[in-house]
């Protein structure tokens, strides 16, 4: 049973079977506005504090500091590489044809950041403060969430 207290360590049983997970992600007011403005229009949105001015990506409806109203406004969508890794082995664990740099990209202009892969890059040409640009799908492909972007390249 689940509601069952386990005290010592040794009782403790190994779950053999397989659990079915099933959850429906929610963006939110701002992550619906984020992702409203990427596919129609294909700019990024940030969102700024009335009252601090801290500028929060992905956008938010209040600040996390004073709890004032933000407003949303439109950024750039470059940024710089703050980390990255390189995937060589694909999620089931066979060698990538070609490795994939995945890559922490603070936003330019905002408290934040995205986590995302790079193109248009070789992995000895991947630096550290680099500056890059997102690369986005058609118009016509867009479907309103994180995969309408495609890469971040270098700027």
């Amino acid at each position: 049973m689940f509601n069952e207290k386990i005290v010592d360590p040794a009782e403790l049983r190994h779950w053999g079977g397989k659990v079915e997970l099933y959850w429906i992600y929610t963006s939110g007011n701002a992550g619906d506005e984020f992702f409203k403005a990427l596919k129609d229009d294909g700019k990024f949105i940030s969102a700024k504090c009335k009252k601090c001015g801290r500028v929060y990506f992905p956008p938010r409806i209040y600040c996390e500091y004073d709890f004032s109203e933000t407003e949303y406004q439109e950024i750039s969508g470059k940024g710089y590489v703050r980390a990255y890794t390189i995937a060589r082995l694909d999620i089931y664990e066979k060698p990538l044809e070609k490795p994939q740099i995945y890559a922490i990209i603070d936003m330019e202009g905002t408290d934040g950041c995205i986590i995302h892969l790079l193109g248009e890059v070789d992995e000895d040409q991947v630096e550290i403060g680099m500056e890059v640009e997102p690369v986005l799908k058609d118009k016509s492909e867009r479907r309103g969430d994180i995969n309408d972007i495609l890469y971040f390249k270098p700027s």
